[in-house]
Formats: C-alpha cells, structure tokens, sequence
C-alpha cells in the first residue's frame, strides 16, 4: 500500500493505533469480507472523506476546548500590569482547513485602565509548533 513519504513525529507515534482504527473501522463499515464486489471506488472514497472531515472537526473541537479549559482565570492588565481576574468566557468562531472551529477565550476588564482584553499565553505574532 502507498504511503506518505514523511509525516511528522506526533503522528508517527501514534500510527500504530491509527493503522488498528482503521482497521476497526474498516470492519464496522463493511465487514471482514470489504466492500461488496462492485461498489464504486468514488462511494468509497466519499465515506472516507465524510469521515475524515467528521474526526477534523471533532478532533480540533475537543482539542480547543482542552485548551481553552486550561487558560488563565487571572492575568496581568496590558496597560498598568496589575494582576486581573478573567472570569468571564467570550466565544470564538473560526473556519480553519479542519473545518469550523468554536471556543471560549478567558475575558478580562481592568477597572483602573477602562479597558477590556482577552489574556493569552503567546504574544501577538508568536507561532508554536
């Protein structure tokens, strides 16, 4: 069978597992015995693709999610730097290449500045890899 010629270290390490969910998947969708005999290479090919689009986007919801869980509920105002709570939540839509991407980013408002902001990690134009 075709492979990629190089895919990155997160998903090397977990291709075994991958290689049995397809396996799995495999079985449940068509039974030991595949596809039957004259099923269209394209239906085929349109399940997969379905269910592709189905685990991106369920992946990079659930990944967010963790995400956005574990942001601050406190950080520093960007304008005087005193220590503010973030206990509000403000939702986030995004269209990524994974689909459509939903979450809550932690919201902050510094009462002496008068000002608004959403705390991150990173700073504007950081890139993690």
């Amino acid at each position: 069978m075709a492979r990629a010629a190089k895919r990155s270290a997160p998903v090397e390490a977990v291709r075994p597992y991958l290689e049995g969910v397809a396996k799995n998947l495999a079985d449940k969708l068509y039974g030991p015995n595949g596809p039957p005999w004259g099923t269209k290479l394209t239906q085929i090919e349109d399940l997969l693709l379905e269910i592709r689009a189905f685990l991106s986007e369920e992946m990079l919801a659930q990944l967010l999610a963790r995400q956005a869980a574990g942001s601050a509920s406190a950080a520093l105002c960007p304008g005087c730097q005193r220590p503010i709570a973030c206990p509000d939540r403000n939702p986030r839509i995004l269209q990524t290449r994974a689909g459509e991407a939903e979450w809550s980013e932690p919201e902050g408002y510094c009462p002496k500045c008068r000002q608004a902001f959403f705390p991150s990690g990173a700073k504007p134009g950081d890139r993690h890899q």
